[in-house]
């Protein structure tokens, strides 16, 4: 077995230990705990739809990309917009690369689990939708209306979830695109719900190219409360859930408190030899 078939074991047990430690401290970090439960809501759901699917592998590759997620808007939302480039670089080397770079950096060290977990079949597709992703979190910062703004947010939380999707896929039991769609609307809502707590922080760390107000706050929760009001009555039995994930972000803002400094990925892109990306 070569090392390329090694790393796609897809078994945590294969990475180096210092390389396990290093994701069990950011899988434990207060500010990724709303992004580390999202797994198990979606495999709620997929048991919801009578999917059989191998939960073991399943669960690894959404936490891994949900932490990737959470590690990647931590990064963007401190000012760091430039962080897409720099990850889109990392992702066109498919296979992962554990070497000392991952110890300076949580992008590249969750970038490089995030190949390890993909898919072979299904990472090309995965490498297209995260550069959508990447052009619609650009434009949703040059958004200078609530209604454009709200149209990028939808689609960021949509991406967000076919990417996930699509990253499970090889491991359901056939095609399941209500699945699918279930997990696009719920990631559009979870995007504006998201809006909802960082609005205000967004404006004072001038991340908006416009000033929300009142009228605009009554449009987002409108948004919300319409589209949630939608899905939660196409799928009564998953209300509670959906309740306990709006609940559980709430929560995880206050408990996490203020966030650490992070590094500047482009100085440290520029520290390193041309060759290496």
């Amino acid at each position: 077995m070569d090392l390329f078939d090694l790393y796609f074991e897809k078994t945590m047990d294969c990475l180096p230990a210092s390389v396990r430690g290093a994701y069990n401290d950011l899988a434990d970090d207060p500010r990724y705990q709303h992004f580390v439960r999202i797994p198990d809501r979606i495999i709620r759901c997929i048991d919801y739809f009578g999917i059989a699917c191998d939960r073991v592998v399943t669960r690894a590759r959404l936490e891994a990309y949900y932490l990737f997620i959470g590690v990647v808007d931590d990064s963007i939302d401190s000012g760091q917009i430039e962080t897409g480039g720099v990850i889109l670089d990392y992702l066109s080397t498919r296979v992962p690369l554990f070497d000392e770079t991952v110890r300076r950096s949580r992008v590249k060290l969750i970038t490089e689990v995030l190949k390890y977990q993909a898919d072979e079949e299904t990472y090309p597709l995965m490498l297209d939708k995260l550069r959508q992703l990447y052009g619609e979190v650009v434009k949703e910062r040059a958004a200078t209306s609530i209604e454009s703004y709200l149209g990028h947010r939808r689609s960021v939380g949509a991406l967000t979830a076919e990417i996930s999707y699509e990253l499970i896929r090889p491991s359901l039991s056939g095609e399941h695109q209500m699945l699918c769609r279930l997990m696009k609307q719920v990631g559009a809502i979870g995007c504006l719900v998201d809006s909802l707590i960082d609005l205000s922080a967004d404006r004072r760390l001038g991340l908006l190219e416009f000033k929300p107000g009142i009228s605009d706050y009554a449009k987002l929760i409108a948004n919300i409360l319409r589209d949630g009001l939608r899905v939660s009555l196409r799928h009564p039995g998953l209300v509670g859930l959906f309740l306990r994930a709006v609940a559980d972000n709430l929560g995880d803002r206050f408990r996490a408190g203020p966030g650490l400094p992070q590094p500047s990925f482009v100085s440290e892109r520029k520290a390193e030899p041309a060759s290496v990306v």
